[in-house]
């Protein structure tokens, strides 16, 4: 990868720029039955007896020896639930974390290492040996990647894969708060506009249905691979006086105070403004959105080391004050130009700011 470094007479800061990354494109399987071999996908079209024989004697005669051993897996759900129990019950018991929070532990199930983990609170008995599976779910189940529930305190999740970039300096080895810092300035110069809008999304239909995200750094993991950011922990509980998306993602990506945050805050702002041309005013949760960009020098404030304040306020208040509020007069069309012209702004102040042309002295 290719790295050079650009100066400008910008007295906020000088950037190092990349070249832009590739997205990692994963074959579509899509298209492929569950279990290739066992043929179950001929009860759907009904395939006569006699042609299915002759299917099965002609791939037994075409695949290599060991050829099952390449074929794709059947997926976790499709088992027999006693099946399920018992690779669950395995998963318990060798107990190899993925991950551990206040409360919880999530563990890593073997036979399905991207597709499937499970999550055992701390907090509650648990049994191991008196798994079942429940699917009746509510929406913070939901919300919260729930497949079924398993018992007390233990539930079967889907696997999301990514890491937390909020950096543990008590805790993060020094190799780890590289790679931490390495992905930070990768979602700065290489994750697309659809990463944010993707999260944001998330965050913001959820609240909208009363499911509220604990925007606790550890909660937002970053996949570099497919450049997708996503949120993993919705609590009934959680109390957000001061909601703002923008500002969540912001403070979990753990950005401020370096040189990435003016171009990642640029990336969110940009990404809220094209969301807002599909989005009702209704979906906006306008009644609890808190349009202020904070740096009170409280913990939760995610703009504390945010360098230039005089700058960060004028960006704020065109998208709060001006862009939000002319999406509640404009027709459809006026307003979409507006937003391209205020992502045009926003491209110029915050994600690739330009030297300012110096005029000439005859």
């Amino acid at each position: 990868m290719k790295i050079y470094n650009t100066f400008t007479n910008n007295t906020r800061y000088n950037q190092t720029k990349t070249n832009v990354i590739p997205r990692y494109n994963t074959p579509d399987a899509t298209h492929l039955p569950k279990d290739t071999v066992s043929f179950k996908a001929s009860k759907i079209i009904n395939l006569p007896e006699s042609i299915l024989s002759k299917c099965k004697t002609t791939i037994k005669k075409i695949l290599p020896s060991g050829a099952n051993n390449n074929v794709r897996p059947k997926d976790l759900m499709d088992l027999p639930e006693k099946q399920i129990i018992e690779i669950c019950q395995n998963a318990l018991k060798k107990q190899i974390p993925l991950g551990r929070g206040q409360e919880a532990t999530v563990y890593k199930i073997e036979e399905f290492p991207r597709e499937y983990c499970i999550r055992e609170n701390r907090r509650i008995a648990t049994n191991y040996n008196n798994l079942k599976l429940n699917y009746k779910l509510d929406k913070f189940d939901k919300a919260n990647f729930v497949i079924a529930k398993l018992g007390e305190g233990l539930t079967l999740l889907k696997y999301i894969s990514g890491i937390p970039l909020k950096i543990m300096r008590n805790s993060d080895t020094v190799s780890g708060i590289k790679v931490k810092e390495s992905m930070q300035e990768l979602i700065a110069n290489n994750f697309p506009e659809e990463s944010f809008i993707k999260v944001l999304d998330q965050i913001e239909s959820n609240r909208a249905n009363g499911i509220v995200f604990d925007r606790k750094g550890e909660n937002l993991l970053v996949d570099p691979m497919i450049q997708e950011i996503t949120a993993i922990d919705f609590s009934p509980k959680f109390n957000d006086i001061e909601y703002n998306p923008i500002a969540y993602i912001y403070h979990a990506l753990d950005v401020d105070g370096t040189p990435f945050a003016p171009k990642v805050l640029g990336k969110l702002m940009n990404a809220y403004a094209e969301r807002l041309k599909t989005c009702d005013l209704k979906d906006l949760n306008l009644d609890v959105l808190d349009k202020n960009f904070y740096y009170r020098g409280f913990m939760d404030d995610a703009f504390n080391k945010f360098k230039d304040r005089e700058l960060l306020e004028k960006c704020r208040s065109m998208l709060f004050d001006d862009l939000l509020e002319a999406k509640k007069t404009m027709s459809e069309s006026e307003f979409n130009d507006r937003v391209d012209y205020f992502k045009f702004e926003i491209e110029n102040l915050l994600i690739d700011p330009l030297e300012m042309p110096r005029e000439e002295v005859y």
